[in-house]
């Protein structure tokens, strides 16, 4: 990679971009909650875009928890809101919505936005940081 820092935001993006977003509460929750977990991928990413899709999904945890390794403002919140709000009102095995959809390309520019904050000082070592500390969640068992 360039001593430079100018690919770093597209690695982000693309990280971010191979994110899929799950309903993790029941259908009648009184408030939806969100996972956001590695989508399977037709071929293999990079090593700092693998990199880049753990740490966002690390710092969608933070949004979610409102709390983290940096400052989450009031934007990530609110898209992140606006998201779970059109995730959960879509039926269950429905096509996403065009909402949902829209939503949550306005999330993954967050989330980007606020992985680079977390890894601006030293983005190679901070990154593969990041990616280390994600905790992928357990495989959800689907019962028949």
């Amino acid at each position: 990679m360039s001593a430079t820092n100018d690919h770093w935001k597209t690695v982000l993006q693309r990280g971010a971009n191979a994110l899929a977003f799950h309903i993790t509460s029941p259908a009648n929750a009184a408030k939806p909650t969100m996972a956001a977990e590695p989508a399977p991928q037709k071929r293999t990413l990079p090593v700092m875009v693998f990199h880049a899709v753990a740490a966002c999904a690390l710092v969608d945890g933070w949004v979610a928890g409102g709390e983290g390794e940096i400052l989450i403002d009031r934007p990530a919140v609110l898209a992140r809101q606006k998201l779970v709000n059109a995730k959960a009102a879509e039926p269950p095995g429905s096509t996403p919505s065009p909402f949902s959809v829209g939503y949550a390309a306005d999330y993954r520019q967050e989330l980007a936005r606020l992985a680079w904050l977390a890894i601006i000082d030293d983005p190679a070592v901070r990154l593969e940081a990041l990616a280390a500390a994600y905790q992928p969640p357990e495989p959800r068992v689907k019962l028949v």
